[in-house]
């Protein structure tokens, strides 16, 4: 398997985490039989709650971006190192990321972005070239 599909898998499995750590405060805050529900009516979630829940809407955004392009390449079979680092960079700028989105560090968070961004164009150049 290539680095750029390991590194989509790992964004991918990434995902799930944080998810599974959403699922597991839900239960942990509101209960198991409001968490299983529909959870219409609950009061909006504030402080790393909050955060938490935008980080993982803004992997999904993310993610959403960065694997129909890293697919393209592959499948184009225009994978090379620049790619494949980009790919690496995407993905530990994005856990960074979610772990400062998290905990509130706002410049380091538009860093990571930013960082994550440059690892998609990266991802992307062999495609404009």
């Amino acid at each position: 398997m290539s680095t750029e599909l390991q590194m989509l898998a790992m964004a991918g499995s990434f995902i799930l985490l944080l998810t599974l750590i959403q699922g597991t405060r839900n239960v942990l805050v509101l209960g198991l039989v409001t968490a299983a529900g529909n959870q219409h009516g609950i009061a909006p979630w504030s402080g790393w709650n909050d955060r938490l829940n935008r980080a993982i809407r803004n992997q999904i955004e993310a993610i959403a971006i960065f694997a129909p392009v890293l697919l393209a390449v592959e499948v184009a079979h225009l994978t090379n190192e620049t790619t494949a680092m980009g790919a690496q960079i995407f993905v530990i700028a994005r856990v960074v990321h979610a772990i400062v989105y998290t905990t509130g560090v706002p410049w380091v968070r538009t860093t990571a972005w930013a960082v994550g961004v440059a690892g998609i164009v990266m991802v992307a150049s062999p495609l404009f070239g």
